[in-house]
């Protein structure tokens, strides 16, 4: 319980705080026209709710695990694949929700719903760059909440900049798009919201799961 209840703390926050970036910047990427209200905001929140708390369910103790054993980078990218390897399809139907695309239970394959597990694979060669910055400079500072908040977002900012285009093509191929003929710049199309997501987001969790931790022990 040390570090499921923090890491089950941190998801169901980052969940409900985060979910209407992530409705957002999914369908900025694919060029879907919506209209900004409360409903559509909280689409896919059901699915979220499973996926996003138990993929740090399975992160954080695994990972707390393996970097006795192995750098911290490593660490951090086998208990990430470990993670998205179980939750990759609550991740898939949470996109068709937030699309408007309507789930055929009767009819899909057990494959479609691992659609873009290997551009996930490689996304999470982020926290082989994100984890490492950040055990850095967590050394470096006070264990409060307004420090975890910034070097959470120092280290998410390095790694996204660096491996964004990925997150794009895993949002086409579980959409069904073919990936050609694509420009660099499209690469990069929707970063902005990714990061005003992405920030909030992974400092939401690492700060609510390092105050949990602290709380409880």
């Amino acid at each position: 319980m040390e570090e499921v209840l923090p890491a089950l703390s941190a998801g169901v926050i980052s969940t409900v705080v985060c979910n209407p970036l992530d409705v957002i910047r999914v369908n900025y990427q694919l060029n879907k026209k919506f209209k900004m209200n409360f409903k559509f905001l909280y689409r896919g929140i059901n699915y979220g709710i499973i996926a996003i708390p138990s993929f740090w369910v399975i992160y954080f103790p695994l990972y707390k695990k393996l970097k006795n054993e192995l750098p911290s980078g490593v660490s951090a990218y086998v208990s990430c694949c470990s993670a998205s390897a179980v939750s990759t399809p609550f991740w898939v139907l949470r996109q068709k929700a937030y699309t408007g695309i309507k789930h055929d239970w009767k009819n899909e394959k057990l494959s479609s719903y691992y659609k873009g597990l290997l551009p996930t694979f490689l996304i999470n060669l982020s926290f082989v760059i994100q984890m490492p910055i950040y055990e850095y400079l967590k050394t470096k500072v006070e264990n409060n909440t307004f420090n975890i908040f910034l070097i959470t977002s120092i280290s998410k900012t390095v790694a996204t900049s660096i491996l964004y285009p990925l997150d794009t093509i895993r949002v086409k191929i579980r959409n069904g798009d073919l990936i050609k003929n694509i420009k660099i710049t499209e690469y990069y199309k929707g970063i902005s919201i990714y990061l005003l997501r992405s920030i909030p987001y992974h400092a939401t969790v690492f700060c609510t799961y390092e105050y949990v931790k602290k709380f409880i022990s």
